[in-house]
């Protein structure tokens, strides 16, 4: 790996794990409009169970409903991420936690998400699918 492309690299990282923060902070706020905005304006969204949701507008009814599960908190852990001139595509593992009154409910899943480089330089989603990888857990 050259050093152009290694610093190519980590700036990149550097991005989608701010990206991914700013994501982690909308969801656990319960902010469904301003998190469609990370999202291109064609962007498809396939969560395991669902209909594939195309458009900022289809993708922010659709994060609505998962947050009126309850009180949640989202982490994700990117796994991988590669790139070429216009996009990049990261793996990752996530885990959400419902809080319950008397219980909190853990999800733990993957997903593939595909960044598309926007004219303006900035990185949206253009790209997400979810799957859950194992059975929801109640602490």
């Amino acid at each position: 790996m050259s050093v152009s492309s290694f610093a190519w690299s980590n700036d990149l990282s550097a991005t989608i794990q701010a990206n991914n923060d700013k994501y982690i902070e909308l969801f656990n706020g319960g902010k469904a409009e301003q998190l469609s905005q990370m999202f291109t304006e064609d962007a498809l969204y396939l969560n395991d169970g669902f209909p594939i949701m195309q458009g900022r507008k289809e993708i922010a009814k659709q994060l609505k409903l998962e947050m009126s599960a309850g009180p949640a908190t989202i982490t994700l852990e990117t796994v991988e991420l590669k790139r070429d001139d216009r996009t990049a595509t990261e793996v990752g593992l996530w885990e959400v936690t419902i809080k319950g009154e008397k219980s909190d409910e853990k999800i733990l899943g993957n997903y593939l998400v595909v960044w598309q480089k926007q004219p303006d330089g900035q990185w949206l989603i253009y790209r997400d699918v979810i799957n859950y990888s194992e059975k929801h857990q109640t602490l």
